[in-house]
């Protein structure tokens, strides 16, 4: 059998897939993968040795512009496009994890009468999947929170097994508590500049490791700091560290989860998202899972750090609990149920 995994725009639709490929080869003669034409989601792809297949496609820009009337020409084109390369691979199956590249694979898919499973990640759904489920046989989420039961399979998020047995490294040479600032795999601009600006004031207390983003390096001087663009050692990187700071992507949490560290999430605005990581981050605060923060200030973080580490252990405890129904083994079982079944 051969699979098609699709997905992109941002990292955090493309790691997830990532994290079944072991899972997926147990049953699988053939896994390919149709993605962006960034260079960087193209290489994190083929660092798994997976082969890489980019198409050009239309993307949604949310604010009045010119260029958002010719998408429907666009994707007409792209979704032909992988339709000849649909026909080439013969996959059993396409896999969606969102994202607005996998918009015209699953459309393609679905007309050639390829099955079609979809995850989401967040507690809300974006527009490329809300369309794709249309198209689907089934829809995977992380949160237990589809009435559907029928399309809807809560099966947690795919995580990658790295995530459940990290190893360790030690950064400093000190005894403190060391705090992770992290904005995602594009890094944060509110984050890194509230790190800058709080600098001095945070490494009084603490180690401070934080992920700014690509290109967006600033040289600072400080013992007790360290500064990356990236880190593809996020597992070993988040066990090194004794409390996250995050921002609200699902995949993010839920690995900060299967480690088992305290975090602080701080969720993007509605002004700059459609509001999923405002809501992630609800559910995991209802959870007693994480505490959340609309925005940083200094002395309201320092509190928050101080509290969490304080209940490191009762946290910790929650979070396995927690976590125990997640992986990757339970979206696989629903690709592999999905392909035998008529429906």
């Amino acid at each position: 059998m051969n699979i098609v995994l699709t997905g992109g725009g941002t990292a955090g639709h493309i790691i997830p897939n990532l994290a079944l490929i072991d899972e997926l080869k147990q049953y699988f003669d053939k896994i390919y993968y149709i993605g962006s034409d960034k260079d960087n989601e193209k290489k994190l792809v083929e660092n798994y040795g997976i082969p890489y297949y980019p198409i050009s496609t239309p993307k949604l820009i949310r604010k009045f512009t010119t260029k958002n009337f010719c998408i429907p020409f666009l994707l007409i084109k792209s979704i032909k496009s992988c339709k000849k390369l649909l026909q080439k691979l013969k996959p059993d199956l396409v896999f969606s994890k969102g994202g607005y590249v996998s918009l015209p694979v699953v459309i393609a898919a679905h007309r050639l009468g390829i099955k079609v499973v979809v995850h989401e990640s967040d507690t809300s759904m974006g527009l490329a999947n809300r369309i794709c489920s249309r198209f689907s046989n089934k829809v995977c989420t992380t949160f237990p929170i589809y009435k559907n039961k029928t399309k809807y399979i809560c099966t947690g998020a795919p995580i990658r097994k790295e995530f459940f047995h990290p190893s360790k490294k030690e950064y400093f040479k000190n005894s403190r508590s060391t705090i992770l600032f992290v904005g995602g795999s594009q890094g944060a601009t509110t984050i890194n500049n509230f790190v800058y600006d709080n600098l001095d004031t945070l490494t009084k207390k603490y180690n401070v490791i934080h992920i700014c983003g690509t290109n967006k390096l600033i040289p600072k001087e400080n013992p007790n700091y360290i500064q990356m663009e990236f880190c593809d050692e996020m597992p070993t990187l988040i066990n090194s560290c004794d409390l996250v700071i995050t921002r609200g992507g699902s995949n993010a949490l839920f690995e900060i989860l299967a480690v088992g560290k305290p975090m602080i999430i701080v969720p993007l605005s509605k002004k700059e998202s459609r509001g999923e990581q405002i809501e992630n981050a609800n559910f995991f605060k209802q959870h007693n899972l994480a505490t959340t923060m609309n925005s940083l200030e200094i002395n309201a973080l320092l509190h928050n750090i101080d509290t969490q580490l304080q209940n490191h252990n009762k946290i910790k405890s929650l979070q396995n609990s927690f976590i125990s129904n997640a992986g990757s083994k339970n979206v696989v079982d629903v690709i592999i149920n999905t392909i035998k079944t008529n429906k």
